[in-house]
């Protein structure tokens, strides 16, 4: 039944509409047939506006449609958003809420969602489909876990996040215990198949990102491992395949491993094949597609990594186009390039020539910065952050690279896992390298960035406020 705030409006654009009325020998008067050929011409030229919308690049399945790519801050989604649907209530109206539950946390799980999506997924925002999180909200009407650490996890993002509080509030915390023993009641029972549900590998999920976050890094590579032997009880990752649960794990596992580019639960045994690069995307490697400053390193660094540097090239040349031509890039192929890339790069073993390292360790970095890393968050990357500056302190030494390379590594690891603010090293070597380089503005600093691998719809005012240190 539509409410009396509905009405007026309705009845407003009911008294708005045009009725034509004719005579009985079916003449009609030349203004009414103005006005039908009006109406007429207004539902064509809508025709091809849709047309024009839904037309695809290629066949290739590469795009999948039309995108507004415009830059966003999480400052403005909070400002700007709007429940997508329009009715009275929400997904989670007729749930039943536990007694401890208050009901503003429901609502917050409904309306923060959203937000917390375009803030976890950052590309898939700018430049693919957007995540649906319609499937985790209907979890959490059938499973009590979820449901409670669905609430504890939105609170949190709330208050770290949007509020930027130290703390998480009290009665998150309560959810988080509630959830936690709910859990464990599941996996100590004699209930095997509930041990292994999407619900159960869901909930551990959170708990893992929630630990990572909090900097408990063994209790979040415990949690990964926990869900590789669910993993194995469902028969493997095959069970999952084109699942958002499969690209969650990755993600997750991936996420936990970067920061020390290791330990990764997933594609670490023989029996395990590294997942297939996007077809697409594959080149017919020749040294040529290399740019210049790379073909001497890649000649000599071995296919593996000369593989992983050119799908990494084409899918930012991709994304880039896509950005250019207001178009949408397939989440599949988005995951498909950051399991086939990121998993290979971090299995790979350190090798003692350091100029193949920085590059491993440089493509290592961005890409867990454009794939994984949530919007304007840096956690520290001690591992990572060290070995990468090692290797940088080397070069910068023996100048085994060229000026080029070495800047855009420098600027790749300012925006990626160093501070800027704190590093007065990577300030110094950044205003050397761009002398070296005669790249006096950031707009030249950006044409060359991008004859490597950077995406602006990214990094565009990060990378300027790097640059704009340098002045």
């Amino acid at each position: 039944m539509a409410s009396l705030s509905q009405v007026g409006p309705v009845t407003k654009r009911l008294a708005e509409m045009p009725f034509i009325v004719s005579s009985a020998d079916g003449t009609v008067d030349p203004g009414t047939r103005k006005l039908i050929r009006s109406h007429a011409m207004r539902g064509r030229k809508q025709e091809r506006i849709h047309a024009k919308k839904n037309v695809l690049v290629n066949s290739a399945d590469l795009v999948t449609g039309f995108v507004e790519t415009v830059p966003f801050e999480l400052d403005d989604i909070t400002r700007t958003y709007t429940p997508p649907d329009r009715r009275i209530g929400s997904d989670l109206s007729f749930v039943a809420l536990p007694k401890d539950m208050r009901s503003s946390m429901l609502l917050n799980i409904t309306k923060v969602s959203p937000i917390a999506q375009s803030f976890v997924y950052p590309l898939i925002t700018a430049i693919g489909n957007q995540v649906d999180n319609r499937e985790w909200l209907h979890l959490c009407t059938t499973d009590a876990a979820a449901l409670h650490i669905t609430a504890f996890s939105v609170e949190g993002f709330i208050d770290l996040f949007l509020h930027h509080r130290a703390e998480i509030n009290p009665a998150a915390m309560v959810h988080f215990k509630e959830g936690v023993n709910l859990l464990r009641e599941r996996l100590s029972s004699d209930d095997e198949k509930a041990k292994t549900t999407d619900a159960t590998i869901g909930v551990v999920l959170k708990l893992a990102t929630a630990a990572h976050f909090a900097g408990e890094h063994q209790a979040a590579k415990q949690h990964m491992e926990g869900i590789r032997k669910m993993v194995d009880c469902r028969g493997g990752l095959g069970a999952f395949k084109h699942t958002q649960l499969l690209s969650e794990m990755l993600r997750c596992d991936l996420t936990v491993a970067v920061p020390n580019y290791r330990g990764h639960v997933f594609f670490c045994q023989p029996s395990e094949p590294m997942p297939g690069y996007p077809y697409h995307l594959l080149p017919d490697f020749d040294g040529t597609r290399m740019p210049e400053d790379l073909t001497k390193i890649i000649a000599h660094a071995g296919t593996d990594l000369a593989t992983a540097w050119s799908v990494m090239r084409r899918f930012c040349l991709l994304a880039n186009l896509g950005t250019q031509t207001h178009r949408l890039v397939s989440t599949t192929v988005i995951h498909e390039t950051m399991a086939s890339v990121m998993y290979r790069l971090i299995s790979k073993d350190d090798t003692p020539d350091s100029s193949v390292e920085a590059v491993r360790l440089a493509l290592l970095a961005y890409s867990y910065h454009i794939f994984l890393q949530w919007r304007g968050v840096k956690l520290p990357f001690y591992r990572l952050q060290t070995a990468l500056r090692v290797c940088i302190l080397v070069l910068q030494r023996d100048g085994q690279l060229s000026s080029r390379f070495m800047l855009w590594m420098l600027v790749v690891g300012a925006v990626s896992v160093f501070d800027v603010h704190e590093e007065a090293w990577l300030r110094t070597a950044l205003r050397h390298y761009a002398s070296k380089c005669e790249v006096k503005t950031w707009e030249e600093a950006q044409a060359m960035l991008k004859s490597f691998l950077w995406l602006p719809i990214l990094d565009h005012k990060s990378g300027r406020s790097v640059w704009n240190m340098l002045d």
